[in-house]
């Protein structure tokens, strides 16, 4: 039986790690548990991730790269020593390393993987995520949240039944979840955070208060030096480690611009000061997530603080006010996550353990209709399928009509939030519904069905009741799903790994679009299809089976493009019969 990693492709840092005997195991990389989540390229051009990229990071910025995960799902590119690559493409590299370090770790082969995101990720972005998994060669067994798996890491450590508020506030994001763990199943009752709220904001304060004292002393910005700006982030960034255990922390650079240095103390209190806005936007989701659950704060039996950017002692101090028990770190906050990931991929491996996943929805999925409201007749309605909070895998349908005599197509528009207008919510994509039955009368019958799958992304289904008429659309978010180009993506991911420098390791092996990495997801996504093919619908099993048979013919002509092609519409469909 083959390995499924657990892996916490972070903002800051990431870690990968397997279940072994019933504990998860963190693997190491370059011999150290945790991995910058860093990519550049040095000045002889060989491609750097990790600790690497990040030691290079105050010398070369315009060649290095940092936080990506912020930008995931978004129709961005990012510049790297004048090459422009997306979002998913620089994380798959950092997906690669983590999936390199576990092949070297087992002496195998790994093509499989649980990848956690932030409980507040939307579907945008968890789709970017899944990108990113299958560029690495990775396919993507499951996406759970990142404040669930820490719950899942804090059950194998437990036998009692609790109440357990996980206060995760990583890098980049910030998440807020009540887990009830009780007779080994981990069921989540409510979500609620911020994905751009992290300890990088805390270094953008700290940057500016830094920037604002060496411009009072010299008259010159900072900030507006790229290096300069690099060295005083790694220096700031020091600092605030420094002041989780320490009352005072010093920064000293010399010749940080020109023959001008920096020497500024920082103490604990002003620096709390600082952060202290930010802090209390994470506990006002606190509040959220536990209004959502119906839970008081007297009803919390512990709360588990995860990401390096909750050991910051204000932290605890605001938890315990608002909650009334001391905040643990009873499992390394950088390291419960992956943990996590690595138990729920040894369920999915059918490995014995006592824990059991029931997730939620954080948002609302819905579409827009026109209808009545408040007596004012309204074309931009949000009528919510299925609700914030819902216990995931779901599928809801609701019924909705054509307007007029002879319709002849629908169009379809799903959002996700909690406003009662769709133009206030999030717009997640549209499709038209085409050649409808023209001899209907206004009030032709179009159910909608809703299905959210256990990663949390959404497939969308419109019927015509009466003639059978449907069409099934994966939703990939607004832009996404037309921007993004997975074959152009291998060809960017191709470019970078042919400049790869030692440390990535070498060998078309390494290369996610290389051969052997297409041809063992191929027998991957075979096993699971031939599973599926005698207990899913005619329909379904047909199309399978053509995609096997074309999987087949691809593999004997040598025809790697064409594999990988198969094999991303392969995992998109099993994806979703598996649920």
């Amino acid at each position: 039986m083959s390995a499924i990693l657990g892996i916490d492709l972070g903002t800051t840092n990431s870690e990968v790690a397997l279940l072994r005997d019933g504990r998860p195991h963190i693997i190491p990389v370059d011999g150290e548990p945790i991995m910058p989540s860093c990519v550049g390229i040095d000045p002889e051009g060989h491609l750097l991730v990790g600790r690497t990229a990040k030691n290079q990071m105050a010398a070369a910025p315009e060649a290095t790269i940092l936080s990506i995960k912020r930008q995931m799902g978004q129709n961005v590119e990012i510049t790297l020593a004048d090459r422009r690559f997306s979002p998913e493409t620089i994380s798959a590299l950092i997906l690669g390393k983590l999936k390199t370090a576990a092949e070297a770790f087992l002496g195998e082969p790994v093509t499989e993987a649980v990848i956690t995101v932030p409980a507040y990720f939307d579907d945008a972005q968890r789709k970017a995520t899944q990108n990113a998994g299958t560029l690495a060669g990775l396919e993507v067994r499951r996406i759970i949240n990142e404040p669930t798996a820490a719950a899942l890491a804090y059950d194998a450590h437990t036998a009692t039944d609790q109440t357990v508020l996980v206060y995760d506030l990583g890098g980049g994001t910030f998440d807020a979840s009540l887990v009830v763990v009780q007779s080994g199943v981990v069921e989540v009752k409510a979500s609620h955070g911020d994905t751009h709220l992290g300890g990088d904001d805390f270094d953008a304060l700290l940057m500016n208060h830094a920037d604002q004292h060496f411009f009072d002393t010299h008259g010159i910005r900072l900030t507006e030096d790229l290096k300069a700006r690099n060295r005083l982030w790694a220096a700031v960034e020091k600092a605030k480690r420094e002041l989780s255990d320490a009352p005072f922390a010093r920064i000293r650079e010399e010749y940080l611009l020109e023959d001008h240095h920096l020497d500024l103390e920082l103490s604990r209190l002003d620096y709390e000061e600082m952060i202290r806005p930010l802090l209390r936007k994470t506990m006002d989701c606190v509040h959220r997530c536990l209004k959502d659950a119906a839970i008081l704060p007297g009803q919390v039996d512990k709360v588990i603080l995860v990401g390096g950017a909750s050991r910051t002692p204000m932290v605890a101090h605001m938890v315990r006010e608002a909650i009334g028990c001391d905040p643990q770190h009873a499992i390394d906050p950088d390291l419960i996550v992956a943990m996590g990931a690595a138990i729920q991929a040894g369920v999915i491996n059918g490995q014995q353990t006592h824990s059991v996943l029931v997730d939620i929805t954080p948002y609302t999925f819905g579409t827009s209709a026109a209808g009545l409201h408040a007596g004012q007749w309204r074309t931009d309605l949000f009528v919510p399928l299925i609700h914030r909070g819902t216990a995931l895998p779901s599928r809801k349908s609701e019924a909705f009509a054509t307007m007029v005599d002879g319709q002849a197509a629908v169009d379809v528009r799903i959002h996700q939030g909690e406003a009662p207008f769709a133009e206030d919510n999030i717009f997640i994509g549209n499709f038209m519904v085409e050649g409808l039955d023209q001899e209907a009368a206004a009030g032709n019958e179009i159910i909608l069905t809703l299905a959210l799958d256990l990663s949390g992304m959404l497939e969308v289904t419109a019927l015509e009741k009466h003639t059978g008429l449907s069409k099934t659309v994966t939703m990939q978010t607004g832009e996404q799903g037309d921007r993004f180009d997975i074959a152009h993506a291998r060809e960017q991911l191709s470019a970078m790994m042919g400049a790869k420098a030692p440390d990535t390791g070498s060998g078309e092996a390494q290369n996610p679009s290389g051969r052997p990495a297409l041809i063992a997801a191929a027998k991957a996504l075979r096993k699971r299809a031939v599973a599926l093919i005698d207990v899913i619908d005619a329909t379904d099993a047909e199309e399978l089976q053509n995609l096997l048979t074309d999987s087949q013919e691809a593999i004997g002509g040598g025809d790697m493009d064409r594999l990988a092609r198969i094999n991303d519409s392969l995992g998109d469909m099993l994806f979703y019969l598996e649920d």
